[in-house]
Formats: structure tokens, C-alpha cells, sequence
């Protein structure tokens, strides 16, 4: 009596699989305890997009609501010392920051960013019509220039705040 088998492509994959475990389950846990750093890596990259998040949030509120309306996202809960003017800011933040640096013990970092800022001038005179040209939004000139946003940052226990921002 022969002994006739036939092998189908469903018994190699399951051989294959057979052989296949033991070796990931060394080879995982060993490259989970490898000292390669991924985990310092990945902790820097989520501190870096927690940083940029707290960015786009405090341009969102000063165009809003201004210097005061960005309180609530500073360690000290202060509104921020910007000069008197300056209406609008904007930043490409696809475009990488000037220099940007978390210090070793990962709970403060520094940023500067170039940045538009739209500078207005308010109109003078108490006369009706000064008067509702100024309630209207009308100023008497409007410029655009271009600035660097010096930024300093503190990690909390609920994330990222921003300690000191300066228009320069």
C-alpha cells in the first residue's frame, strides 16, 4: 500500500505559521527591551505636537479675542505683554520653527517662530464719523510685517503651558 499525500498551499501556511510563532514571540519582546530609544523618541515627538497644538490654540485666541483672550493658556494665567496694535498674527505652521529646543529633563522647551503680524493704527477725533468708522473695524492704516515669535514653555501635569511669549 502507498502512502500518497498531497500538499495544498493551506498546509505550507500552516507549517509556516507553526514555525513562524516562536520566532516572534523571542523576537518582539526582545526588540521591546531594546534600548534603542524609540521610547524617549516617541515621548519628544508627542511633546513636540503637544507644543505645536498649544501654538495654532493660542493664535486661534489672540486673532479672537486678543492678548487677553490668550490668559488661560499661560502657566501664570496672565495675558501676555504684546505691543498695543497689533490686531492679527499669523504663522506657517508647516514650515519649521526658526529654533525649537526641549531641555533634558523634558519639562521646559523654547521655540521662536516667524511670523505676519497685522499692525493697526486707531482713528483720532471724537467726531461722529471717527466714530463709527472705529465701530465698524475701520482703522486708519493697516501694515503687515514680518516678526519673530520668541516662545518659552513649561510641562505641567495637565500638559504644555506657555510660561513667556515676546514679539520681537
Amino acid at each position: 500500500m502507498s502512502k500518497t499525500t498531497d500538499t495544498t498551499r493551506r498546509s505550507f501556511l500552516k507549517s509556516g505559521a507553526l514555525v513562524a510563532a516562536p520566532v516572534a514571540a523571542v523576537a518582539f519582546p526582545a526588540a521591546a527591551l531594546a534600548g534603542d530609544g524609540s521610547k524617549a523618541a516617541l515621548a519628544r515627538l508627542q511633546d513636540e505636537r503637544a507644543i505645536e497644538a498649544l501654538n495654532r490654540d493660542f493664535l486661534r485666541a489672540f486673532n479672537q479675542g486678543g492678548a487677553q483672550g490668550t490668559a488661560d493658556l499661560f502657566a501664570n494665567r496672565g495675558a501676555p505683554r504684546i505691543a498695543k496694535g497689533i490686531s492679527r498674527l499669523s504663522m506657517d505652521l508647516a514650515e519649521a520653527p526658526g529654533s525649537f529646543a526641549i531641555a533634558e529633563d523634558g519639562i521646559s522647551a523654547a521655540a521662536s517662530y516667524d511670523c505676519h503680524v497685522e499692525v493697526t493704527e486707531e482713528l483720532e477725533g471724537h467726531e461722529t464719523i471717527v466714530q463709527m468708522a472705529r465701530m465698524q473695524g475701520n482703522s486708519a492704516v493697516l501694515q503687515s510685517e514680518r516678526r519673530t515669535l520668541s516662545a518659552h514653555y513649561s510641562k505641567r501635569d495637565d500638559g504644555w503651558m506657555i510660561t513667556d511669549i515676546e514679539l520681537a
